[in-house]
């Protein structure tokens, strides 16, 4: 009785020593499912995702409507709030790249000009103000010189001081004496268009008579209802041959004379750059945008941090700095362009750690002087230790203006 009652016992010991070791791997298993939850993800947002959050606190309608944030100032304080109820399941340290919809241009009532005409002829032109010799004077120009130049803001001042009440969309045409400055003394009487909108005048681009005459409208100086396709592809080429330099997204109104309904009248067209060509603009401008959000405290946060990778002309730069390193390990890192620290450190070529951060520190100076105070950029660069090694350190711009290692 007494052997059958120990090996009971000895059985239950050793099934008991057995489940140790599985009670270990139950727990390996936990917490590496645990580290799943800790992701990165790329997301782009949907206008469905746009719409979750409407009715939310400080969320402007048009988020919701249109499917854009104004600013990344905007995005980082919302797009949160999206994150937050997607993603709860995340842990910390996780992070999400978003891309939305930044605006560029808000399209809304644009092309709707309230100066109109009432002459019965197409032959009939527009009223246009001419200047005055008291508007010159009224607005500073000497009673010798009656004329004005855009450059020092003379137009600006016409403006503001012919129509101290301007209303939205308000469109004025007129002509002045414009100061030649390839001729000193001279000037030539110029016709413009200026467009008042959102709270500021913008000079657009008026059609000339010679634009007119180019695409065989040069009789009346107008267009009608037969033209109304042809349009943007004529404004395309006037803008074209007049603007240089335009770049992507670059918006221009177009100021030009139409004849409807027996009646002259001045319209307004809008037109963006794509980079090739002037095309007529009939919604918002807007650009995408990634943002990184990091998961702190439970809640996601905008993580500016701006991601770099160090490239040749990089090693070359830093090799350049003589209050970094040393002469051996600077010319070792020109010609081989990583930091070397396989072997001794009393090897002349080797770059210890605080070298190496204080040479990334002077080529951010170098790369980035403009940054804000706060920007925080991450590098990557290659260490030699036997073979190429890529390393990441954080970096933030201080208000002395130098960069410091982030902890």
């Amino acid at each position: 009785m007494k052997k059958v009652f120990y090996l009971f016992f000895s059985m239950m010991a050793v099934l008991v020593s057995a489940c140790d070791p599985l009670e270990d791997t139950y727990k390996e298993l936990d917490e590496a499912r645990g580290a799943t939850n800790v992701r990165d993800l790329a997301i782009t947002l949907t206008n469905a995702n746009y719409q979750s959050l409407k009715d939310k606190p400080g969320v402007p309608s048009y988020v919701n409507t249109s499917f854009y944030f104004i600013s990344e100032e905007q995005a980082g304080e919302l797009i949160p709030l999206y994150l937050d109820a997607t993603y709860p399941h995340l842990d910390e340290r996780s992070s999400v790249a978003v891309t939305y919809n930044q605006l560029v241009f808000d399209y809304t009532n644009n092309n709707v000009a309230t100066t109109a005409a009432t002459e019965t002829s197409p032959a009939t032109p527009l009223p246009i103000y001419t200047l005055t010799d008291e508007d010159y004077t009224n607005i500073g120009v000497s009673n010798t010189r009656l004329n004005i130049s855009n450059n020092d803001g003379d137009v600006i001042k016409f403006l503001n001081y012919k129509y101290p009440a301007p209303v939205e969309n308000q469109l004025v045409v007129f002509t002045f004496n414009a100061y030649n400055s390839r001729v000193s003394g001279t000037a030539a009487v110029t016709t413009d268009s200026y467009y008042y909108k959102n709270g500021a005048w913008r000079n657009a681009y008026h059609v000339t008579p010679a634009d007119y005459t180019a695409v065989n409208r040069g009789r009346y100086n107008n267009f009608e209802a037969i033209d109304n396709e042809l349009l943007p592809a004529y404004f395309d080429r006037f803008l074209s041959n007049a603007i240089t330099g335009a770049k992507v997204n670059d918006v221009q109104y177009v100021s030009y004379n139409y004849f409807a309904s027996g009646s002259n009248s001045q319209r307004i067209m809008t037109m963006a750059f794509n980079g090739t060509n002037w095309y007529e603009l009939k919604q918002d401008i807007v650009r995408p945008v990634t943002l990184l959000f990091a998961k702190k405290n439970g809640k996601f946060v905008p993580d500016l941090t701006i991601k770099y990778t160090l490239v040749q002309a990089d090693y070359e730069t830093i090799a350049g700095f003589t209050n970094v390193g040393t002469e051996s390990n600077r010319a070792n890192l020109k010609q081989f362009r990583n930091f070397y620290q396989a072997g001794s450190s009393t090897d002349g070529r080797y770059w210890t750690d605080a070298q190496i951060k204080a040479g990334l520190a002077e080529l951010l100076k170098v790369k980035f002087p403009n940054a804000e105070v706060g920007q925080k950029y991450q590098l990557s660069y290659i260490v030699y230790r036997g073979s190429n090694t890529t390393v990441l350190t954080t970096f933030e711009k201080k208000a002395s203006g130098n960069y410091e290692e982030v902890k």
